[in-house]
């Protein structure tokens, strides 16, 4: 079934009540925990670390909670309702330096991260677990995961692009990330509520599942190609994690062009737009895991050579900027458009329609990534006696060991998990032919 143009573009918009504050996460919150806040980087790790030991619990429970739930507004819908309002307050708590000691800021930036990412869940599962129900059709889930990721990255681009823009003009840091905070936590609410208006035809009422919570994690947990899926995912997204983490630190410190920091992220955001419907036509032409190995060894190729750029070559550094677009459209585009086929080999295993859960697992793994790149950054410089700027004097000479660091998270450890998610990728043995299959025969069950 064709889906209409209004309706993947209203969709689509969902995507931005979590691209938006996961750019910022993604972008800005270990600089801002180390180089605002005043945390050393050790104990900026840790505040965000914490909060994915809570996911751990957070993200299946609410997934398999979220399949179970009947009400007048539907499944998944009844929650984007309700959650829409909450995570754009919570989100504005954590861009805020209260007058607390250093061990004070780390518990209120882990406290506040917790209460956010409960929220993100609801969102962020409700939203993915609708997907599949608009559309059970192989190729044209690509397109509409195409369409979404394109109002994903346009998120992530106007977000870096107005924290550039106001940047020019408000000089004190703290108050940037509170305005920031506070704005773009306004902006997050209104996506969900779009969405519940628009997939009102599609949550549709199912019977109650009947797995208990013990069965259907176990029911998850051992369809195989979610876990080629997932892992994939989790390495492919902590490889662009670790990147935007780590490159306004390679800006500041290594290219020492810390104006310009911001700028290499627009170009990489606004190429990985345009090479969006590159990969959507590429999946089409061969599939999605071809394509996917595909997209990954030429990231690698680019990443490698972005470390080995010397510190004078600043316009080099923005053409393989430029040319990291299109890994950067492979890990957004692809694994999401796979995980809608992993419900249908779900379903013909267990009977029942878990989006849910699998949804939950997904955004778990999402929001691991991210976390694993913030703390194991902190780490990594903490260790190499990473050095934290002064509020309002100019950025200190970072120790060589610093700098190497920042070199290495910038393309050797991206590459190496890159060639691990590939393998991955190699043995994913869903293909257009075998999923149209198993639709038709769910079809003949009724």
């Amino acid at each position: 079934m064709k889906l209409s143009l209004r309706l993947k573009l209203l969709f689509s918009t969902g995507d931005l009540s979590t691209s938006i504050p996961l750019a910022i996460l993604m972008f800005f919150q270990l600089y801002f925990l180390t180089d605002v806040a005043g945390l050393r980087p050790d104990l900026a790790g840790w505040a965000v670390g914490i909060g994915k030991i809570w996911d751990a619990v957070n993200d299946p429970l609410i997934g398999l909670l979220s399949d179970r739930i009947r009400s007048r507004f539907g499944r998944r819908r009844v929650l984007l309702l309700f959650g829409a309002v909450p995570l754009g307050l919570a989100f504005m708590l954590m861009w805020i330096v209260p007058p607390f000691s250093p061990l004070g800021l780390a518990a209120y930036y882990a406290l506040t991260f917790i209460v956010f990412d409960t929220l993100f869940t609801i969102i962020h599962v409700s939203y993915n677990a609708l997907t599949p129900e608009l559309t059970r059709d192989y190729d044209e889930r690509s397109t509409l995961n195409g369409y979404r990721m394109v109002f994903s990255i346009t998120g992530t681009l106007g977000t870096i692009l107005l924290a550039t823009i106001m940047g020019w003009f408000i000089r004190d840091a703290r108050v940037l990330f509170a305005i920031l905070g506070i704005g773009l936590g306004l902006v997050s609410i209104i996506p969900p509520l779009i969405v519940f208006r628009v997939a009102r035809d599609y949550d549709r009422e199912t019977e109650p599942v009947a797995l208990s919570l013990k069965q259907a994690i176990t029911e998850t947990l051992s369809n195989r190609p979610f876990w080629m899926v997932m892992g994939l995912y989790l390495l492919s997204w902590t490889t662009a994690s670790i990147l935007a983490a780590v490159l306004i630190y390679f800006a500041n410190y290594y290219l020492r062009v810390p104006e310009q920091a911001n700028y290499f992220v627009l170009v990489a955001e606004g190429s990985a737009i345009a090479f969006i419907p590159v990969w959507v036509w590429v999946a089409r032409k061969l599939d999605k895991r071809r394509a996917f190995i595909l997209g990954s060894l030429t990231w690698v190729i680019v990443l490698l050579a972005i470390s080995a750029i010397r510190a004078d070559q600043v316009g080099l550094a923005y053409v393989l900027a430029a040319l990291s677009g299109s890994g950067i459209a492979t890990a957004y585009v692809l694994p999401w458009a796979m995980v809608p086929d992993i419900i249908e080999i779900d379903q013909a295993r267990t009977g029942e329609r878990r989006e849910g859960s699998y949804y939950a697992f997904a955004s778990f793994f999402q929001k691991l990534a991210t976390g694993l790149a913030v703390w194991g950054m902190g780490q990594a410089l903490a260790m190499a006696n990473y050095i934290t700027p002064t509020p309002g004097e100019p950025l200190p000479v970072q120790p060589e060991a610093a700098v190497n660091a920042i070199r290495v998270f910038m393309g050797p450890v991206p590459a190496v998990l890159l060639f691990l998610s590939v393998l991955f990728a190699w043995r994913y043995k869903v293909t257009r032919e075998s999923h149209q299959a198993l639709v038709e025969e769910l079809q003949n069950r009724g």
